[in-house]
């Protein structure tokens, strides 16, 4: 297998996994194939390729298309990226591989759809294909504690990221604002969002793509799980928790900033059009993916504003940490040794620090190796790009606790539509926040029963 990199002495993956105190226990989850026997009728889509199934476009998904053809040129092992237009698509296509037999050998899945890619009893844990010697210790333990469970590192961390603040200080200067001091809570952005609609700065102060990540996310920094049973990590959950000042809060003050006009609704996952409000100056700040970073700066540029970020705004000014996002590599399960073997090939060189440092600066994911993080700061790239450094320190500042775990559900996308779309109802006002809460809770309940039962 290709080697690491970086000149460190490697721990072994099983010892560090097992001892690190993150491992989950959930109970529905059936970790496929500890060897590739279970699978004898399993076929790669390419038998002269590694075949891998993503979701990166643009900027991001030139980038991963340069590291692909660099492991090629280390290794002679082949590998073809094949663009699945989205993360559902790379779920849905996936989802039918594995039922047909004719698979792609690694696949890239959202970590809000994991638990249903594991419960297809399908896959190979990832820490399988790892060499014995591979510096697992080396992962931010924050992020592989979401992928680990029952002591097994089931899936590879690679494109992950949360939530931030991103605003235009161009804009906040002609409101009167200090750019120096960015809102840190709902209370605070409201009150910019006030001044900079008065001051005719801007038509809206915030906007952001209505999608559960961002409810995850003010759960989670107000340290609430959205569901019980500790999101799903602890067992079987069976209904939101809605009856908290934490929601009450949410969407009350969601609702005032619609009905003030202060929020620019773009729509329900709506990622690309609430990126063009910002950019285009109708709404000066923006709550979207730290893997934008690169884009906003560069877009920021061509319209002729400065613009900033930083950490996603409190409830209260209490603070906890945010939750995970992004994606991970998955593998079938059942595959020749000799192809496992070139697939950890794969997974390795991904992961290693000089892979992770070329991923993070040419997209504004973070990196997730300790070693990546102390070379670019070795090398001052946070000093001259502090941009980049925002979600990171969110995550790493973070207290680990149950509510900083994403939901790890097998009817994740169902409690995703259910949610996003009754959050519309409650923020224009079609229910009143109590009826509302009283009808999402109800309806995210049948949907866990309709799946778990």
């Amino acid at each position: 297998m290709v080697q690491s990199g970086g000149g460190y002495d490697g721990v072994s993956r099983r010892s560090v996994l097992k001892a690190s105190g993150t491992a989950l226990t959930v109970g529905t989850v059936g970790l496929a194939g500890c060897s590739s026997s279970s699978g004898a009728s399993v076929r790669p889509v390419n038998e002269d390729s590694l075949t891998i199934w993503h979701a990166m476009g643009g900027t991001n998904g030139e980038t991963l298309q340069g590291l692909v053809d660099q492991f090629q040129s280390e290794t002679d092992i082949n590998a073809n990226l094949v663009f699945q237009d989205s993360y559902e698509g790379v779920l849905t296509n996936t989802l039918s591989a594995l039922d047909s037999g004719e698979v792609p050998d690694v696949f890239q899945i959202d970590s809000l759809f994991a638990q249903q890619v594991l419960d297809t009893d399908a896959v190979e844990p990832v820490e399988n294909l790892l060499s014995d010697n591979y510096p697992v210790d080396d992962f931010l333990s924050n992020v592989t504690s979401f992928f680990t469970i029952d002591d097994t590192l089931t899936s590879m961390p690679f494109n992950n990221s949360n939530a931030i603040l991103y605003y235009n200080r161009s804009a906040f200067k002609e409101a009167g604002l200090d750019p120096d001091s960015p809102p840190t809570t709902l209370e605070e952005v409201r009150s910019y969002s006030q001044t900079l609609v008065d001051e005719g700065v801007t038509e809206a102060g915030l906007t952001w793509p209505n999608h559960v990540w961002f409810v995850e996310h003010f759960y989670s920094v107000d340290g609430q799980t959205l569901l019980d049973a500790e999101n799903g990590h602890a067992g079987q959950p069976t209904t939101m928790q809605t009856d908290n000042s934490t929601a009450r809060s949410l969407y009350e003050w969601w609702h005032e900033m619609a009905d003030n006009g202060l929020f620019s609704n773009p729509g329900i996952e709506a990622w690309g059009e609430a990126t063009s409000t910002f950019l285009t100056g109708k709404a000066a700040m923006l709550m979207t993916s730290t893997a934008s970073v690169t884009g906003i700066r560069s877009g920021a540029e061509e319209n002729g504003f400065e613009v900033d970020n930083a950490f996603y705004p409190t409830i209260d000014g209490d603070r906890t940490g945010p939750v995970i996002g992004g994606a991970s590599w998955f593998v079938p399960s059942g595959l020749p040794q000799e192809r496992q073997d070139d697939i950890g090939s794969f997974l390795e060189f991904m992961g290693r620090p000089e892979s992770q440092i070329t991923w993070h600066k040419g997209t504004g994911y973070y990196p997730i190796r300790q070693s990546a993080v102390e070379q670019l700061e070795n090398d001052g790239w946070f000093a001259e790009n502090p941009m980049y450094r925002t979600a990171f320190d969110q995550l790493t500042q973070a207290e680990s606790t149950p509510a900083t775990k994403r939901m790890l559900i097998g009817p994740a996308r169902q409690v995703q539509t259910t949610i996003q779309d009754m959050s519309v109802e409650l923020f224009s006002g079609d229910v009143s926040v109590d009826e509302g809460l009283s009808e999402l809770k109800s309806a995210v309940e049948d949907e866990l029963d309709r799946y778990y039962s």
